[in-house]
This record gives C-alpha cells, sequence and structure tokens, in this order.
C-alpha cells in the first residue's frame, strides 16, 4: 500500500507544517498559502481563491477541530506533487463543523486527479479515527513526529 501517492502519511512528508494566524477562513487559507511550500505552478492568491471557492459550497470541517480544506479541481499537475499542507491555527476558526468545535489543524490536500484525491481522503479518514491520533494532534506535532504517527496509524489499519 505504501508508494502509491495516496498515503496520507506520505502525502504530509511531501508537504508542508506550517502555524498561522488569522480571524477568518480567508485569513487563514491565505497565512498557509504565503507560508508553505506549495507545488510548482501554484501561485498563492490562486490557491486561496480555490480554496474559498470550495469552502463556500460545503464547509469541510470534519469535526474535532479538524478541517480538510481543498480545490474543488486538481490544481498539481502530476502525482509526483500530490501533498497535504497541514496547517495549525494559532486561533481556532468556526468552519461549521458538524460538532460545532472550532478547528485549529487543516489537513490541507492538493491532488493530481479525483482518483488520488478520494483514496487520500479515505486514509485521512482512517488515521482521524485513532485514538491515538485523536490525543497527540492537539499537541500540534512536527512534521517529522506527525508523519511517524500517522504511519503508525495506518499501521495499524
Amino acid at each position: 500500500m505504501f508508494g502509491e501517492n495516496y498515503i496520507a502519511s506520505e502525502l504530509v512528508a511531501k508537504g508542508d507544517v506550517v502555524h498561522v494566524s488569522g480571524i477568518t477562513v480567508e485569513e487563514v487559507f491565505t497565512s498557509v498559502c504565503n507560508q508553505a511550500k506549495l507545488p510548482a505552478g501554484i501561485s498563492p492568491e490562486n490557491l486561496v481563491e480555490e480554496l474559498m471557492d470550495r469552502e463556500n459550497v460545503l464547509s469541510t470541517a470534519i469535526g474535532d477541530g479538524i478541517a480538510i480544506p481543498h480545490p474543488r479541481r486538481p490544481l498539481v499537475s502530476n502525482n509526483d506533487e500530490n501533498c497535504i499542507i497541514v496547517a495549525y491555527l494559532r486561533t481556532p476558526v468556526n468552519m461549521q463543523a458538524p460538532d460545532a468545535k472550532r478547528v485549529y489543524a487543516m489537513f490541507i490536500l492538493l491532488s493530481a486527479s479525483s482518483q488520488v484525491h478520494i483514496k487520500s481522503l479515505s486514509s485521512l479518514a482512517a488515521i482521524f479515527r485513532k485514538d491515538e491520533f485523536k490525543k497527540v494532534l492537539p499537541s500540534r506535532p512536527g512534521k517529522s513526529e506527525l508523519v511517524k504517527l500517522m504511519q503508525k496509524c495506518e499501521s495499524a489499519n
């Protein structure tokens, strides 16, 4: 299963982990897009616009303080650029989550195809159900610690 470009831990390893400010969703997205290392060909302004377009359709908050923002269409040009950017919010924001909890962690999914997108969401969902992950995420682990935690959760599936 590893090495197939849609394993969440691998996508986080290829992405970035940032700590951001903002009191609105758009401010947070702008902060993320200006700080994170983005795949080639994606401008911060374009990504903010794409994320807001998707967010305005339906909230990407899933509960437990987590959201999975993503563009409505693939923005990366090939599977080598698939990635997840993790953003920890200094001030949690209201994103209309089903459990009404404010979002403090975003897993921004950038993929080259709808197939990768769906499989990546499935991989994330499995990890988010793990108690160990739910206990550690609020401590806002760094990239290497987060990737190791995600790998441990994936291997337990």
